[in-house]
């Protein structure tokens, strides 16, 4: 892909391609996939949960990733980074799988999955990140959360890291996202010559060239996330009170303060 040779590889195992179907892959062929790619951060092979599943085959789809966690952690002999992927439909069984693979595996991390199919759920996807953060000091991922509302309560939350499509998926639908702020379908701007970013992309570019393009559309969307990810280290590092950064960035929009809120509470509560 022609990245710099210092950018971090982050491989997981494709757990959704085995949402409805069986496993067809193993630990061994997964980690041997991974390195021959250049991964230096590996994910275990997992299964996902979904709302729609009986409670029986969720339990036996947590229990199954954990094997297969702990089954990579006897075949890893390498120096890249192994996180364990971790799945659970409330706080408890979360905190309870984590605390089984750190005692019975090598790990340098864990990744929450199943986050996809409740992401509209904030008090649910809230409590289950903050179980995971109560059970480990190691590193913790989040799967397929990362947007630009989600970015900054996934950071508030203590989660070291995230990945996402959100950049590509509102690019496809012609959404443009702006830092501090939240995203805006482009068919509901008129009579504009710029767009207020600035950008690599925003800023050679003029308005119709970049809503007509979604590939430029998607490269200014993951400059948005990227931004977005600067500013809240810049507050962290500048010692400012994060909540009361987050307080304004998310005043604008009921929906995104709403979240914020629940994350707030359910924090202050484990504090």
């Amino acid at each position: 892909m022609e990245v710099p040779d210092e950018t971090v590889l982050f491989a997981d195992s494709g757990g959704f391609d085995f949402a409805d179907d069986a496993v067809d892959t193993t630990p061994e062929r997964t980690l041997e996939t991974q390195r021959a790619i250049g991964a230096d951060i590996f994910g275990t092979v997992d299964l996902p949960i979904a709302r729609e599943n009986r409670s029986a085959e969720n339990q036996r789809r947590i229990e199954e990733s954990t094997r297969l966690a702990l089954t990579a952690s006897d075949l890893h002999d390498g120096e890249e980074l192994l996180l364990a992927s971790v799945h659970g439909y409330d706080p408890e069984t979360v905190r309870n799988t984590l605390r089984h693979l750190e005692r019975n595996g090598d790990f340098d991390g864990y990744a929450v999955g199943s986050m996809v199919p409740i992401r509209t759920d904030y008090e649910k996807v809230t409590k289950l990140i903050l179980a995971a953060r109560q059970a480990t000091d190691k590193h913790l991922h989040v799967y397929g959360l990362g947007g630009i509302v989600y970015q900054p309560l996934l950071l508030y939350l203590g989660v070291d890291s995230f990945d996402s499509t959100a950049f590509i998926r509102s690019a496809g639908n012609r959404n443009y996202l702006i830092p501090g702020f939240g995203g805006e379908e482009l068919q509901n701007v008129e009579e504009l010559d710029h767009l207020p970013c600035s950008c690599p992309v925003c800023s050679s570019h003029d308005y119709q060239t970049i809503r007509a393009d979604r590939d430029l559309l998607t490269q200014h969307n993951l400059w948005s996330l990227v931004t977005e990810l600067r500013r809240f280290r810049f507050m962290a590092a500048a010692d400012e009170e994060i909540e009361s950064y987050l307080d304004l960035r998310f005043q604008g929009n009921a929906v995104t303060q709403r979240a914020y809120q629940i994350a707030k509470q359910q924090v202050r509560r484990l504090t």
